[in-house]
């Protein structure tokens, strides 16, 4: 058990003696390299997430211009809020017409399913 307790010891020493040689003759550029490796540690994570956020931006705005689309013939846009400050009425010039009434008759259907199928089940 000396024995291997003595070859784990000298390994250890000989590792912190080559880090000790390696530091003095690399001097700063050691230390200057490890604290690039880390920021390009950091600028690949934040860049891989950067990717990602910019291809949904641009599938909501693809996504946004249809929407756009559906609802040109109804009076549809988005007032400032500078504007509704001064005149807050005009939030109900903010409401989609065709979208509302999409919601509503989707939401009738689904409440019809709903009770069609619980009379199915309680009969």
């Amino acid at each position: 058990m000396f024995n291997k307790l003595k070859k784990v010891a000298s390994k250890g020493l000989w590792h912190s003696l080559a880090v000790i040689i390696v530091m003095l003759l690399a001097g700063p550029e050691f230390i200057v390299s490890i604290e690039l490796m880390a920021l390009v540690e950091v600028l690949g994570a934040s860049t891989f997430v950067l990717m990602y956020f910019a291809g949904f931006k641009l599938y909501l705005s693809k996504m946004w211009d249809k929407y756009k689309s559906f609802e040109n013939y109804s009076i549809f846009f988005i007032p400032t809020i500078s504007v509704l400050k001064q005149m807050p009425s005009l939030i109900i010039h903010a409401i989609p017409e065709r979208t509302a009434v999409a919601l509503f008759l989707g939401m009738v259907t689904v409440m019809m399913l709903v009770f069609n199928i619980q009379n199915l089940i309680l009969a």
